[in-house]
């Protein structure tokens, strides 16, 4: 039997424990509490090592530090590539830029020249000064900046500088169309007709915006002897803006009120309130499908009759007991870029209806040939200032192109009612026989003799 050497001056009983312990280490043994304490105040600390970060999750951390928060404020967009395309000229200022999307470096340098002309104008016959106009903008300046959807990289003066010019531009331009005594004969503008029919278009596009807020605020400086009976900034703009987009036709309950804040974010969304409804109009909105309404030509070949109305709403089309009622539409040179632009406004905007969408969308399903556009006229329904009625449907098939819509939808019961006329049989045999055999007294008469003839 195997007995291990005991090394000098060691008893059995402690190289039995010792041997014991080495056997046992692992295998079940475990130490007295005492022990573990002891264990414990005589040991070293623990050292922890960190893992290395990734450099990628660094990366990541820093670019969501510099991404720009959200504002519910933002209202002035940047128009969707697939509106854009091909349409840059609907969307893109011809002669100036007004706020920061299309500021860059050299943009229209004879424009900036008019745009200081017009603030010396402006300051001088108001009695303003420079410093009182700029500081103000600056107490401004970061409720603006929420206004506009894209980033703006521009410093705190040059930011400040920007809105205070193109806001006063904005101001005397609007002035001197309403007062054209204050029109020199030095204006580079207002004297020259093509000059400014390119700035009203620029003034009416959705990303060369100013908040409304700021061109009130400043509004408000203007002196009353200059102001007449425009007191408030609101009536100032429906003024401005009605030559361009026939917004009075709408009538009284349209007119803005003075002295009510209106919640106006910009121009665009200004015009765009002129075209909604009223709050306490009954309407049935559809909110799982969508139903593509007939043709005008298809209309009219089931015996739909259609007629004009003089309406509170652009959106207020109604179809009762086979009558279509629309209201007059005029079509002219702003009309595209007035709803292109309108429309790329809703379709960015969170707009719980899209009622400028939905309506042309719904006008270039009815309206697909210049045959529709000719029964429309006909009827007085379309007042036409373009070229030729292939320019109208044309149009009109453009302008709907690439629109989206969410729930609810505003036309759902028309178009639901319309198509219902038209797969009706006894509707469309009414039709061909006051087509073809009743349309005229005597021609009905001759059937009915030929009828009893052959009896």
């Amino acid at each position: 039997m195997f007995t291990p050497k005991r090394e000098k001056g060691t008893s059995y009983f402690h190289e039995e424990i010792g041997h014991g312990n080495w056997l046992l280490d692992g295998a079940g043994f475990s130490p007295t509490q005492e022990e573990e304490e002891t264990s414990s105040t005589n040991a070293a600390p623990a050292v922890i090592v960190e893992k290395p970060r990734d450099e990628v999750a660094i990366l990541i951390e820093g670019k969501v530090r510099d991404t720009p928060s959200f504002w519910p404020d933002c209202c002035i967009y940047k128009v969707p590539h697939r509106f854009r395309r091909g349409n840059e000229g609907f969307y893109e200022p011809r002669v100036v830029s007004i706020g920061p999307y299309h500021s860059h470096q050299g943009s229209f340098p004879q424009m900036q020249i008019f745009k200081l002309k017009y603030l010396e104008a402006f300051l001088s016959r108001n009695k303003l000064s420079l410093d009182q106009c700029l500081g103000l903008v600056r107490t401004w300046e970061a409720k603006a900046r929420r206004f506009y959807v894209d980033r703006i990289d521009l410093s705190s003066n040059e930011f400040a500088e920007l809105i205070l010019v193109d806001a006063i531009f904005v101001l005397e331009l609007m002035i001197r169309r309403q007062f054209f005594e204050y029109v020199d004969d030095c204006d580079r503008i207002y004297r020259k007709p093509r000059m400014i029919e390119d700035v009203f278009h620029d003034v009416l596009l959705i990303e060369n915006q100013i908040p409304f807020f700021v061109l009130e605020g400043l509004y408000d400086l203007v002196d009353n002897s200059s102001k007449r009976t425009l007191k408030f900034f609101v009536e100032l703009t429906h003024e401005f803006l009605k030559v361009s987009v026939k917004i009075d036709k709408f009538g009284a309950d349209r007119a803005p009120v003075p002295g009510v804040n209106h919640g106006v974010k910009h121009f665009v969304d200004f015009i765009r309130c002129y075209y909604l409804p009223l709050e306490d109009e009954k309407h049935e909105y559809g909110h799982r499908v969508y139903e593509i309404p007939p043709s005008v030509t298809a209309l009219e070949d089931a015996g739909v009759k259609f007629a004009t109305t003089s309406t509170r709403s652009l959106l207020d089309i109604q179809f009762n007991r086979g009558c279509l009622k629309i209201p007059n539409f005029r079509v002219d040179d702003w009309t595209e870029t007035v709803f292109k632009n309108l429309i790329a406004f809703e379709q960015c905007h969170d707009h719980q209806v899209k009622y400028i969408s939905e309506l042309m969308f719904l006008m270039g399903c009815m309206i697909k040939t210049s045959k529709d556009v000719d029964l429309l006229i006909e009827h007085e329904i379309i007042s036409s200032m373009l070229g030729s009625n292939v320019d109208v449907s044309t149009l009109f098939n453009h302008i709907g192109q690439g629109v989206g819509f969410c729930q609810p939808n505003y036309y759902f019961s028309l178009c639901k009612k319309l198509n219902a006329y038209c797969k009706s049989p006894w509707h469309r045999w009414k039709a061909i026989l006051k087509r073809d055999y009743f349309n005229t007294p005597w021609k009905c008469f001759l059937q009915l003799l030929q009828l009893y003839s052959s009896c």
